[in-house]
């Protein structure tokens, strides 16, 4: 038999087995033997732009009937887990809708359906970023996916009944992942805390929780329990007002909390449960603590586990988790994609450690230092972001020009002390962060050779400083800068990577306005890459004015106004009529 013959035969047998499956999947389905994944899937098939139609729904009354008796579910919401589960991501009611071919008016009579879903913990409530403006959005709890991969019905995480122990465990459980993470509003987060508070009110702690009128005021009490849970009997121990004013809104209510705090008359304070933090004998009135009482009478049975205390880098205000980086799709031309790729790659936790090794071995420096330079727009700093959530790096970012005023005076001091934190972040952590110099044209220019100030000495020992640090680094460096026609060659030698971003090209462009304007035409898309030469920071300041106009008016712009936005944003256009001053001759 020849090879010709033999690969068709295989492919006919190839072909029968598909069909037999398929025509197995069939019969199953018409003697109503459905799994959730088969019957979801149907269910989900045939809701595609069908408004919600009575005909949609009775050409799903098997699979439907099937999944409602098996969830406990009403028909809207094995619609909704269908939806949520199929995307893998939080979906707002435009976006259901959407595909629904509904609006999103038409989708909010639902709501009550999917709130039912969140008290029963099946669904839980998010934030999107769609074109620029925020919605509330819905996903599935942990767990959901692989009980119906079981075909089984998702049974909760028991929140009921818990001993102190378990409750505590629990509240530093959920603060510690939603607190780092941008897609959990605070807001979410107290109404989470109050749940679990109302499901053991035989805690005391709870109890005392429960008391307190304001949800606010309960979740304060949960927020300084999870600092005592990371931080008890060490220095760093100690609600920040700074944390309080991250997390709370800027309210009356919250701002009362504020003032009582900071004078003591706080009802925390006036119960003994909280006291300011005292330092060398020092009252802080903006740094509070568990008092023994609160200890004895409201964690008898909690041991905070040692294991759990981090260093005290976790409160460097420089510091971004990887994890609160959004995934964000970038386009470059050919030559800096190629680069960004290989170093993206390198920096990996797969391969940099035995990169570094390696050249350990051969004597050589094994820090990566890396500069990126290019206009201002051109998606530098976003690249830094991007490579960091790829590689599961946080980054601690120095924002040069910001602090430069503040080293007059003590600059070698504090140059010293951004590396020696990096250090100390490196030996405390179990990947290593990534050093991000962003905009660090001010340290990384020729330096002056005939000092007559006290200003240029200052910049030169600066300079020199960094000069060594970066001779002497380790773990990963990566610099961002507007110019490099004043660049030190002493810098230019130690940045072992060095990437240029140009302006996109109109292929290019093309594709960042088709990302940014999602309903445009391809064909529009192409017109406004070649007719404005915008950077990819521009064209998403056209992308942010078009969907305030479509939040204010409800209608998206048409490409006349977009190219209306675009002349706008050229300030060389406010310059053509300058006023005459004097007279004219």
């Amino acid at each position: 038999m020849s090879n010709n013959e033999s690969q068709m035969n295989e492919l006919e047998r190839e072909g029968l087995t598909l069909l037999k499956a398929e025509n197995d999947v069939e019969e199953c389905k018409d003697a109503t033997s459905w799994t959730m994944v088969t019957a979801l899937e149907a269910v989900l098939e045939s809701s595609r732009e069908s408004k919600l139609r009575d005909e949609f729904w009775q050409s799903v009354e098997e699979p439907i009937d099937y999944l409602t008796e098996k969830l406990d579910m009403t028909r809207m919401q094995v619609l909704f887990l269908a939806l949520l589960i199929e995307n893998g991501e939080p979906l707002s009611l435009r976006k259901m809708g959407s595909y629904l071919n509904c609006t999103r008016l038409a989708m909010m009579v639902y709501s009550e359906e999917l709130e039912d879903l969140i008290k029963k913990r099946w669904v839980v409530r998010r934030v999107t970023r769609d074109m620029g403006a925020r919605f509330e959005s819905y996903g599935v709890e942990r767990g959901v996916v692989k009980a119906v991969q079981r075909n089984e019905k998702f049974v909760p995480k028991k929140i009921d009944g818990l001993t102190e122990q378990q409750f505590v465990d629990m509240v530093e459980s959920y603060l510690d992942d939603s607190l780092h993470n941008s897609g959990i509003p605070f807001e979410y987060s107290e109404e989470w805390l109050g749940t679990l508070c109302e499901a053991n009110p035989q805690i005391p702690l709870c109890q005392l929780a429960l008391s307190l009128t304001d949800i606010h005021e309960m979740s304060l009490l949960m927020m300084m329990v999870y600092d005592y849970a990371q931080w008890a009997d060490s220095d760093d121990e100690g609600l920040t007002l700074g944390t309080i004013d991250e997390y709370y809104p800027d309210d009356f209510e919250c701002n009362f909390i504020r003032e009582t705090l900071k004078d003591g008359t706080h009802i925390l304070f006036m119960r003994g449960y909280i006291d300011f933090k005292c330092e060398d004998g020092m009252a802080d009135n903006e740094r509070y603590v568990l008092t023994d009482k609160a200890k004895e009478e409201l964690l008898a049975e909690y041991k905070p586990s040692k294991a759990r205390v981090k260093t005290p880098q976790r409160r460097n205000k420089n510091l971004k988790k990887h994890t609160s980086i959004k995934a964000k799709e970038l386009f470059f031309n050919d030559a800096e994609q190629e680069q960004i790729e290989r170093l993206t790659s390198l920096l990996s936790q797969e391969n940099l450690p035995s990169i570094q090794q390696r050249l350990e071995e051969q004597g050589m420096r094994k820090g990566f230092a890396c500069l990126f330079y290019g206009g201002p727009g051109t998606g530098k700093t976003e690249t830094v972001l991007q490579i960091a959530r790829k590689t599961g790096r946080d980054i601690m970012q120095i924002d040069i020009a910001g602090m430069k005023d503040k080293w007059v005076g003590e600059s070698e001091k504090n140059i010293k002390a951004v590396f020696e934190n990096y250090r100390k972040l490196c030996s405390n952590s179990e990947v290593m962060p990534i050093l991000f110099f962003n905009e660090a044209d001010a340290i990384i220019n020729k330096r002056t050779e005939n000092i007559s100030h006290s200003v240029d000495k200052m910049d030169n020992a600066m300079q020199n400083i960094i000069l060594q640090e970066i001779e002497d680094l380790e773990g990963i460096l990566i610099a961002t800068t507007n110019l490099t026609s004043n660049l030190d060659s002493a810098f230019e030698r130690r940045f072992l990577f060095k990437v240029e971003f140009n302006k996109p090209s109109t292929d290019v462009k093309a594709k960042i306005w088709s990302s940014m304007l999602k309903n445009i035409s391809d064909d529009d898309a192409h017109k406004l890459a070649s007719e404005f030469d915008f950077s990819g920071g521009q064209i998403e300041n056209i992308a942010r004015k078009r969907t305030i106009d479509f939040i204010l008016s409800g209608e998206f712009a048409d490409l006349e106004a977009i190219e209306g936005y675009c002349r706008t944003e050229l300030l060389e256009n406010t310059k053509k009529c300058k006023p005459v001053v004097g007279f004219k001759a």
